[in-house]
């Protein structure tokens, strides 16, 4: 998505990284099991490092031998296969700077649902403990 109206008229803008009114989360049905799944794959790929079956564990996983062939080292080997992951279940949501409604992905692609603060002004749910 690159922008979304909110309903107070306002443009939010998704053209960049590190946007304070943005937040990518996992449903809490998502959180456990994700967990599960990125301590049992550091584990296995640990071990497959240790008996030198990276290639085995990378091609058992789907990854491409093109893939495999950039030859990344372990550390963005783990990031793209963990991050693959993760976007596979997040979801985003944003927060309108005007008027501070929220805007939730649904479980369809680029479809949100907006809710509206209780609170008259009450904004920067995303911010950081720094912002607060």
């Amino acid at each position: 998505m690159s922008k979304l109206l909110c309903t107070c008229g306002n443009t939010i803008r998704d053209n960049t990284s590190s946007l304070p009114y943005k937040a990518a989360f996992l449903k809490d049905v998502d959180c456990e099991p994700f967990s599960d799944w990125f301590v049992g794959e550091i584990q296995s790929y640990v071990t497959a490092v240790e008996q030198g079956e990276v290639h085995r564990w990378l091609l058992d996983r789907g990854y491409s031998e093109e893939y495999i062939a950039l030859g990344l080292d372990h550390g963005n080997l783990l990031h793209d296969h963990i991050h693959g992951q993760f976007i596979a279940l997040r979801r985003t949501a944003y927060e309108c700077t005007a008027c501070g409604r929220l805007h939730m992905e649904t479980a369809k692609d680029n479809s949100f649902v907006t809710y509206t603060p209780g609170s008259a002004g009450k904004k920067g749910v995303f911010a950081t403990k720094s912002e607060e």
